[in-house]
This record gives structure tokens, sequence and C-alpha cells, in this order.
């Protein structure tokens, strides 16, 4: 085996030669190998193998042995990160089938390229790098471990278990015993990653204790450009998300309604405990948004006036997002029974404009603050009764300039409140697909949602108090909201449509209701 190629299903590496230093090997990543695994990639946006581009662009040593951060670029020109490692001294078991990126030939030996997001000993090396304050420099890169003050208040134990989360989608995180949350990026951009400065600001200068303390983070320097890897963060123990948590509540809440009056106390318990946990973390989202407004010295945290060019910024964005989805329905296969939705939608398409100026403008002038971002049930952990609010990327499809601009409260308030909304229609197309859905208890759930929804607004604007952060008139602040309902909604629909066309009429029924508010619908 002289040249290093594709031979059957392995990757052939010369003798005396390194996979990362090889072109050969290289070529043939990018042009099979990569390709395949990033395919079947939970994290990487694209499924079709012969659609996807890579080209290895970076090539960042992280220990003496074979581990290296790869950085690629694919053909749309997204950089994603994969850590990497071959190792000759193990067998391709099913265990590790969902890591392997290539089976290696070189001599008489075998061994796996692998993907070690999620492995043990490189989840520790990361928090050894991070207590050590570690910086790694090679191939004109540097990779640079930043801890905060909290890391010395963990437990310095070598950690002993260490799982994957596998629901994650865009990024790959790991529990470290009840110690530590390690989350690595994959599309990474050059510039201020929010959940790091987030995480920094509220742990370091606010003093949040309704979110995971920041630890650290990791960063790759090159030239002027810095690149944030990963973050860690302490562990909170948890009961789970509250999007699960809160469907959990409800189907408890409704097969009691359904089971008759020998269930009435089970049903009763299971609203007023949701009721009370809706409204802690109403004063949670209150609390947050109080200490993220708390710092004028902090320019990038400072509050400010909302100006025209904010005003046509969101209009903007909301009317780009809309044109998106009315140029896309007619090639998408929906439901006969969603289409009249999204034909009123076309309908009031001349009008939408205008009418979302009309709720946004009287906003000029008004207070604009860091916020969450994307917030919604699954970002917030169900915790001793209490709301721990996690996650402050950002939408992750925007770019990074975009999840750090300043915005009204009211847009993470909206969040929630179509998150609630979203949990409780979710239930009730789930029941009406298994037919399960009688009147009683579709009337049981919109009563489930209306006293949710009311119960977070109403525990939010008590804790808000007297604020420039919240509107003193409710006319003012039905507008506002209104506004970031309609924008949430949308960003719904069009995910829905991208991805599960069957559940779009929950979102659409969210525009639909905003848009009958005023008249326009």
């Amino acid at each position: 085996m002289g040249t290093a190629g594709e031979s059957l299903a392995f990757l052939d590496i010369p003798e005396g030669s390194l996979w990362v230093a090889n072109s050969e090997v290289t070529a043939a990543l990018e042009r099979h190998f990569l390709p395949a695994y990033l395919a079947k990639a939970r994290w990487f946006p694209g499924n079709s193998e012969t659609r996807i581009k890579p080209k290895i662009i970076a090539r960042l040593p992280f220990t003496a042995d074979s581990t290296t951060f790869v950085v690629i670029q694919t053909n749309h020109h997204a950089r994603y990160l994969l850590p990497l490692r071959v190792d000759w001294s193990v067998d391709a078991g099913p265990e590790l089938d969902r890591s392997i990126v290539a089976r290696l030939h070189q001599g008489e030996r075998e061994g796996l390229l692998c993907d070690v997001a999620a492995d043990p000993a490189f989840i520790r090396l990361i928090l050894e790098h991070l207590r050590r304050e570690a910086s790694i420099a090679g191939s004109g890169w540097r990779l640079d471990f930043k801890p905060t003050s909290k890391l010395g208040s963990q437990p310095p134990n070598t950690p002993s278990r260490i799982r994957a989360i596998q629901g994650e989608q865009s990024n790959s995180t790991a529990v470290v015993d009840q110690d530590y949350v390690v989350k690595l990026y994959r599309q990474i951009e050059p510039g201020q990653n929010p959940e790091v400065e987030m995480g920094y600001f509220l742990t370091e200068a606010a003093n949040f204790a309704h979110t995971p303390a920041l630890l650290g983070h990791l960063e790759a320097a090159h030239g002027s450009a810095r690149y944030a890897l990963g973050i860690v963060h302490a562990f909170v123990p948890n009961r789970g998300d509250a999007w699960t948590w809160s469907a959990d509540r409800l189907s408890i809440y409704l097969d009691s309604i359904v089971k008759g009056s020998e269930e009435r106390d089970k049903a009763i318990t299971a609203r007023r405990d949701y009721l009370q946990w809706v409204r802690r973390l109403g004063r949670r989202v209150a609390e947050m948004h109080r200490s993220l407004a708390s710092r004028d010295d902090v320019a990038a945290f400072k509050p400010e006036p909302i100006d025209e060019g904010d005003l046509d910024f969101w209009i903007g964005d909301v009317m780009e997002r809309a044109a998106r989805i009315f140029n896309r329905w007619e090639e998408s296969s929906l439901d006969v029974n969603d289409r009249p939705l999204m034909e009123r939608l076309l309908w009031v398409k001349p009008r939408m404009c205008d009418y979302a100026a009309n709720l946004i403008r009287p906003s000029l002038g008004r207070c604009k603050i860091r916020h969450h971002g994307d917030l919604h049930l699954g970002q917030v952990l169900v915790a001793n009764e209490d709301a721990v609010i996690i996650d402050f990327e950002g939408e992750p499809s925007r770019p990074l300039a975009d999840r750090r601009r300043k915005a009204p409260a009211a847009r993470d308030v909206a969040g929630v409140l179509r998150s609630l909304d979203y949990a409780a229609m979710a239930s009730r197309q789930h029941r009406q697909k298994s037919e399960t859905l009688n009147a009683p208890t579709s009337r049981a759930l919109l009563a489930w949602r209306q006293q949710s929804t009311d119960g977070f607004l109403s525990a939010y604007q008590e804790a808000i108090g007297a604020s420039v952060l919240w509107p003193e008139r409710a006319e003012d602040t039905k507008l506002m909201l209104n506004f970031f309902l309609l924008e949430k909604a949308l960003y719904e629909v069009e995910y829905e449509l991208s991805y599960r066309p069957a559940w779009i009429s929950v979102p659409l029924q969210g525009v639909l209701r905003v848009l009958e508010e005023g008249g326009v619908a």
C-alpha cells in the first residue's frame, strides 16, 4: 500500500506517514469519507452524501498523541469542527459505529479514525486543560482554555462517569458525573459567541443564580479571528427540560379528566403544581432580564433606546421570513386540512407589513437589552420545583451579530408564551390523531393553555415591576408582545415547513390568532 486512497471501506495511509500531513489522505477524506460521515451526523444540516463537499482548512493539535481538531469548510462556506483521533488498538464495535469517520490501513495494521467528541478520555483532557489554563499552538492556530473564577469551587477529582446527551441536535454535549456539562460547538464562526459572553456576564458580573454557572470555555485564535469551540458549565441536578416535563404534566391532567370523578384530585393537583411552577418561571425570566440590564458600565450589556434602525431591522426580518414561507408553501406537501390555514395567511400577505409595522413602531425610544434570544420551554430545566434557564446561544440559524443584537425584553416573553401555547396545542393534535380528543378534553386543554400563559405573564409583570424594561400601559404591552409573538410564530412555521410539515397547523394557528386580534385575518 504505497499511496493513500480508498481501498474497499478502508483509508490507506502510507507507511511512515501521518494522516494529518499527507495530501492524498486529505483528498480521500474530503472526497469520500467525510461526506459519508457528515451525512449521518445529527449535528450536520445536510444528509445527502453526494451534495456535501467538505474542504479541510485547518488541523489544530490538541494533544501530543493523535487527537487533532479538524476544521472543515463546506460548499456553503459554513465551518464545522471535528475532534478526530487515530486508534490502532481498538476494533470497530457497535458502540463506536456512529463515531467512525474512516477505517484505516497502514502496512500490516488496521485502525480507526474516530470523532471523539463524546469520548471520556477527550472530555477529561478538556477539563484538565481548562484547570491549567492551557494554551496549545500549532499550524498557525492557537487553542486557549479560559476558566472562570467558579471553576475552583468544583471538585478536582478525576471524572468517573461521562455520558453523551443523545438528543443534542446542533452541538455535542456530555455530562460528567454530577459536576460538569461539556458542550462542543460543531458549527463555528469568528466573533464573540453569545453563550460564552452571556455566561461570563451572568456568572461573573451579575451573579444570576438561576442559570448554570459558567466554568470556562475553549477558543481558537487564528490571526485576529477568534472562534469559540466549546464551553463548560456546572451541572444542575434536574428533572429534565420544561418542554418534556410540561407534556408529562399535561398528559397526567388530561388522562385524569378522562377517567372522571375518581381521578379528580389527581387532575387538580397536576394543574395546581404546574401553574405554580409556570408562575415561578415568569419570575425567573424577569429576574434574568433585570440582571442583564444591571450594568450600565459594560457597553455590550448597557440598556439602550430603540431607534429607527432597530424597527426597520425587526420589521424587515419578519417580512423576509414571511416571504420565504410564501415562496415555499406551494412546493410543500401539506396535509389537506392544513392548506386552508396557509391560504388564509396568504390572503393577508398584502397587509402584513403594515400591520407588523403598526405593532412595533410605538416601541420607538423604549428600552432594548441583551436577552436570551431563543427562549422556550426546551431551554429551561425543572430543578427542585424551580426554573433554571440554559442555552444562551440565540437562534442557531442567525449569524453571531444578530444573536448578540439587543431587543426588548418582550422578545423573550413572547418566546415562552408561544412555547406554552405550543405544548398545549401539540397535545391537542396528538390526541386528535389518536382519536382520544373529546369535547371535555378539548375544553380542558384550552383552559390549561389560557391559565398557563396568563399565569406566566402576570408573574413576569409582577416581578419586573415599574421598569424601563416593560411598557407602563397595557395597550403598549399588547402591541409589543403581539409583534414578537408574530415573529416567533412565523419562525415556527418556517421550521415546521422545512422539517415537520405534519405539525405546521400549530404555529399557523398562532400566527393567525395574532393577525385576527388586529382585524387583519
